[in-house]
């Protein structure tokens, strides 16, 4: 059912924006600056606003890509463009004025942090939006937008050589966010097949992406754990901390995927898998903090 007409009110652009996700990349950029120094500057500021700008206005424009398989999907059917609440010329400026203000500040805060900036854009929209209409790899590009904004965090702070822990933070948040798509790719299995989207759901039974998303999880944090248990990074008591957390996570994590059915029990699953990607955020900030 159609919901009111909002035209030109704040809430069509605060759903174009996906303001969730944008914090969310926006603080794994953060991440990545306090890797490389603890001490911050203006560029922080320019580090800050301007990946908000980027990841706002990439959201809005992977919306205006997307518009008409977005009108097919339940998920996605009452967002501003399907909807008409927007048009189409609108949402497009609003995107690219965003866009365009995003790589202006990170070009204060670098070239390269610029550029790496620009290379994402292009990497999440005519990459990965692209190929989830080709083949189920798509997630591999887009696992990879996700693991970039660290270093261009990193980049942004003054990094240039790339350290064990920023490539394990990366690298971990690369591993973690294929559990997140195919979480959401199984909880709206029939969206996707109706949008055209090419997913693995349509080879595999839902048993077996259970289980390759959970033999995935534990691959994920296991790749954590080695360098806690070995010491290469964080200090002993964050490491105390961290692994008795991961070991519940596991648990609850085994239990919404294998214990419960349905809707709820894919939503509690994906609820988790991102509450403990940002808990390990806060505790990469956290240790360079302290050091």
């Amino acid at each position: 059912m159609k919901r009111i007409n909002r035209a030109e009110k704040p809430a069509i652009y605060v759903d174009l924006i996906r303001f969730r996700l944008s914090i969310a990349v926006t603080l794994s950029a953060v991440t990545g600056y306090f890797i490389f120094d603890s001490k911050s500057d203006f560029s922080l500021v320019f580090l800050i606003s301007g990946i908000f700008l980027l990841a706002t206005g990439a959201s809005a424009l992977n919306q205006v890509v997307e518009r008409d398989q977005d009108s097919l999907m339940q998920r996605t059917r009452n967002r501003p463009l399907p909807l008409k609440e927007i048009s189409l010329q609108k949402a497009l400026l609003f995107s690219l004025c965003h866009l365009a203000s995003g790589i202006a500040l990170l070009l204060f805060a670098g070239t390269i942090t610029a550029l790496l900036g620009i290379l994402n854009i292009i990497l999440y929209i005519l990459v990965y939006t692209r190929l989830k209409r080709i083949t189920s790899l798509a997630v591999i590009p887009g696992a990879a937008v996700g693991a970039i904004p660290p270093v261009i965090g990193y980049t942004a702070a003054g990094g240039t050589s790339l350290t064990t822990e920023l490539l394990l933070f990366s690298g971990f948040l690369f591993l973690w966010q294929l559990p997140h798509f195919w979480l959401i790719i199984m909880k709206y299995r029939e969206d996707y097949q109706k949008a055209g989207f090419k997913t693995f759901s349509q080879q595999m039974t839902e048993k077996d992406i259970r289980n390759l998303i959970f033999l995935w999880v534990l691959f994920s944090t296991a790749f954590l754990v080695i360098f806690l248990l070995f010491g290469l990074i964080f200090n002993n008591y964050l490491t105390a901390i961290l692994i008795p957390l991961n070991l519940l996570f596991i648990f609850l994590f085994h239990w919404f995927l294998y214990q419960r059915t349905g809707p709820k029990a894919t939503q509690g699953a994906l609820v988790l898998v991102n509450s403990f990607g940002l808990l390990v955020m806060l505790i990469f900030i956290i240790n360079a903090l302290l050091r």
